[in-house]
């Protein structure tokens, strides 16, 4: 199980970084997308920081321009890399109890956390896309399959 959410990770990350690709040559026509980016990064942050009990260098809607948010991408998903190497497949099922940004008490299995990040991430790349071709941008294809048929997944 552990394999399939390292997959999904790695999916998650090839589709950040095609999406930032065709957003920051024409980052200033489309303010919206790099929002999103910046969101779906910020999101990784904190999951990461809730499940290895760290502090959150930052909430869920940083500003970083294109240059900077590449090179934050890259560092989320080494730290989640690390992240899944201290791990087992036993600890998918774990429960994680955390706070909301809220502050109102949760828990939820590891599992449903890795299952939660790419498709949290997808939609909001569907919104870039979208944002894109409003633009008048061809948007990249950023499809789980494509990704697969094209052999950039582990």
């Amino acid at each position: 199980m552990l394999a399939y959410h390292r997959r999904m990770l790695a999916f998650d990350h090839w589709a950040n970084i095609v999406s930032l690709d065709a957003v920051e040559p024409v980052a200033d026509r489309v303010p919206k997308s790099l929002a999103w980016l910046n969101h779906i990064l910020g999101a990784k942050r904190v999951w990461l920081a809730r499940v290895t009990g760290s502090e959150m260098p930052f909430g869920v809607n940083p500003t970083f321009g294109p240059a900077e948010l590449r090179v934050e991408f890259d560092l989320a998903h080494e730290g989640w890399s690390r992240f899944l190497d201290t791990q087992s497949d036993a600890d998918v099922a774990r429960e994680i109890r955390y706070r909301n940004l809220k502050g109102d008490p949760f828990q939820s299995s590891l599992g449903d956390i890795l299952a939660h990040l790419p498709v949290h991430g997808q939609h909001h790349r569907g919104q870039v896309n979208a944002d894109l071709r409003a633009a008048g941008v061809r948007p990249s294809a950023i499809d789980y399959i494509h990704a697969a048929r094209t052999g950039v997944l582990p």
